[in-house]
């Protein structure tokens, strides 16, 4: 039997990582508070946005829009075909939509959109499902947890189950790609294409608004190119200030806007090795070494002390609450 496929987090670290390592270059994945302009245009270009939520049976949240079979055979959609699959699922539909000529996808990620061109979403989904590739990096951004599990039965209703989508612009409109929906959803004609998110924004409220009142667990993301960008923003700064100075001249804006593009990149790629940091330290699994001091410790009676303080603590504990009328068993609850 095959290896399932594990939760993925929502954090914009892992995403970044599972393009990275699927061959991906020239895309990065930032996290957003919120779809105000000024969040967005600090994250310039934005390529696609991605949205988890708490999954409701028989969602039919963003029925707004229409179930289409877009008339462009490069289009790419992939229904979700295997338990916790989704973020992947969600992450290549986004990515393999993205024409944009400093992208890179990868030989991996350009033989599957190659082999899968003409198949339905189902056929795609299971091309997905069956890479060995595709499973083994997604799964490698799985917290290591020697106590893990594979669910055996399917979800009920009492399960709190979240579910990952993305939304993107495709030939001037405004899609919804989610891997349960048996094609994509469209949303119509974006009326501004230089600010099609603006469009997403009113889509995502009436998502949103169809949740339970004080419902708070959603999480959005942003797919952007913006280190691409910026790098060829300094390298054409640059070029205007060597230019400018070879004439003997200078120009304080350009000479500013050089070195906040150059600040901004520096941050990004920053935030990279602070990624790339946290993923080692995901994966890694430190019950064994945990386990290991503890034993030792134990041996060297190093670990009575402790244990003899925190019966100490305990037994006052108690007493304290009994004192007050209240049970040890309220104590434990505690």
């Amino acid at each position: 039997m095959s290896e399932g496929w594990s939760l993925t987090e929502s954090d914009p670290g892992v995403f970044t990582g599972i393009m990275r390592e699927l061959g991906v270059k020239g895309l990065e994945v930032e996290e957003l508070y919120g779809l105000d302009p000024d969040l967005l245009a600090a994250l310039h270009p934005v390529k696609a946005l991605v949205f988890l939520f708490k999954w409701i049976g028989g969602d039919l949240a963003s029925m707004d829009g229409k179930l289409v079979t877009p008339e462009d055979p490069s289009f790419f959609f992939a229904q979700q075909t295997i338990t916790n699959a989704c973020a992947s699922m969600a992450l290549l539909n986004a990515v393999l939509n993205v024409h944009d000529p400093d992208v890179e996808l990868g030989e991996e990620l350009n033989n599957l959109k190659a082999f899968s061109e003409g198949l339905d979403p189902e056929s795609k989904g299971w091309t997905i499902s069956n890479s060995e590739k595709i499973r083994a990096v997604h799964n490698s951004f799985a917290r290591a947890d020697p106590y893990h599990l594979e669910e055996s039965r399917p979800p009920t209703a009492d399960d709190d189950a979240y579910h990952f989508i993305c939304y993107l612009p495709v030939g001037g409109k405004l899609y919804e790609l989610d891997g349960l929906k048996p094609l994509p959803v469209s949303h119509g004609d974006i009326p501004d294409p230089e600010n099609w998110t603006s469009l997403a924004r009113d889509v995502l409220e009436r998502r949103i608004a169809t949740h339970p009142p004080g419902e708070v667990m959603f999480n959005l993301m942003a797919i952007t190119s913006r280190s691409g960008y910026l790098t060829k923003q300094v390298a054409t700064l640059s070029k205007a200030v060597e230019e400018g100075q070879a004439r003997g001249e200078s120009d304080e804006w350009v000479n500013a806007q050089l070195e906040e593009a150059k600040n901004k990149l520096a941050r990004i790629e920053d935030q990279f090795k602070e990624w790339d940091i946290e993923n080692s330290l995901r994966r890694h699994n430190y019950i064994g070494l945990i386990h290991t001091l503890l034993l030792e410790l134990a041996k060297q009676g190093k670990l009575r002390p402790q244990i003899e303080a925190a019966k100490k603590e305990m037994e006052r504990k108690v007493a304290a609450k009994k004192a007050k009328g209240q049970s040890a068993e309220d104590l434990m609850e505690e």
